[in-house]
């Protein structure tokens, strides 16, 4: 059987971890909730006990929570990380204080592609850069071109440079899941926790531990969350790059027609 992997043609698992992840905090709560009824304990305490109901539970209940939260864009972390990035990281600023173009400019980024073309890469790709990706940076509209690069580059014959792009993609949807699936578990956790604390007076060290770990990790896809997603836009200009043949056939098909309109004799 083959089963779909992270960055697959279907990215199952972008979906399904994170949904697990969201679904398996929410039993808990519900279970640990000062409130909670003793059926209801049972119920989930008796569901749990059986590997056949859990894996039944995950499936459906898992992937249908991870596809609400893919509905959610990988714009909010995106910016959040760019506003950390600028507050907290010396590199993100210009020598007069600005701000550099990879922490201020909205995805694609397609401004810093072209600073990353003269800064690090040779002089071939940034030629095609101002010829391909330069002209088409207009706002609002950016997310258009690139994600029609994409689709030229995955629909090519280039098998590796497809593999690379989905990869990415898939990557940065799975750590844009993981993160909402955090800050919804932290919450309900520590709505948890105070409500058992002002209800018994008990504090449970184990959901403070817990709570503590996921602000952690949340933390830490908020500092490298808008690394992620340059990385997903530069494997996409590097595969055009290798594959600028493709839009040269493109204007080249073009050119014939106009030529062909302009020459045309009047009747």
């Amino acid at each position: 059987m083959n089963i779909p992997t992270i960055g697959g043609a279907r990215g199952i698992f972008e979906i399904f971890v994170p949904g697990t992840f969201t679904l398996l905090n929410l039993a808990a709560v519900v279970y640990l909730f000062p409130f909670t009824d003793d059926q209801t304990k049972d119920l989930i305490a008796a569901a749990t006990s059986n590997p056949v109901v859990v894996l039944v539970i995950a499936v459906v209940f898992g992937y249908l929570i991870g596809v609400l939260l893919r509905l959610f864009r990988t714009s909010l972390p995106d910016r959040i990380s760019a506003a950390w990035l600028r507050k907290f990281y010396p590199e993100a600023h210009q020598p007069d204080g600005e701000p550099e173009l990879w922490v201020s400019e909205q995805f694609p980024y397609i401004g810093w592609i072209g600073e990353v073309c003269k800064r690090h890469l040779p002089p071939e790709a940034l030629e095609f850069y101002r010829d391909t990706w330069e002209p088409r940076k207009r706002p609002g509209h950016n997310r258009t071109f690139f994600n029609y690069c994409k689709i030229l580059m995955i629909t090519s014959k280039d098998d590796r440079a497809s593999d690379e792009i989905y990869c990415a993609e898939a990557f940065s949807r799975y750590i844009s899941g993981m993160f909402y699936a955090l800050m919804l578990s932290s919450s309900l956790i520590l709505i948890t926790a105070l409500l058992r604390f002002i209800a018994s007076r008990e504090l449970m060290v184990g959901l403070v531990v817990t709570l503590c770990a996921y602000l952690i990790a949340t933390a830490v896809i908020i500092k490298y969350f808008r690394f992620m997603r340059i990385k997903e836009v530069e494997t996409v200009f590097a595969a055009s790059f290798k594959n600028r043949h493709l839009f040269q056939l493109e204007s080249e098909s073009e050119a014939p027609t106009a030529a062909n309109e302009a020459e045309e004799p009047d009747l």
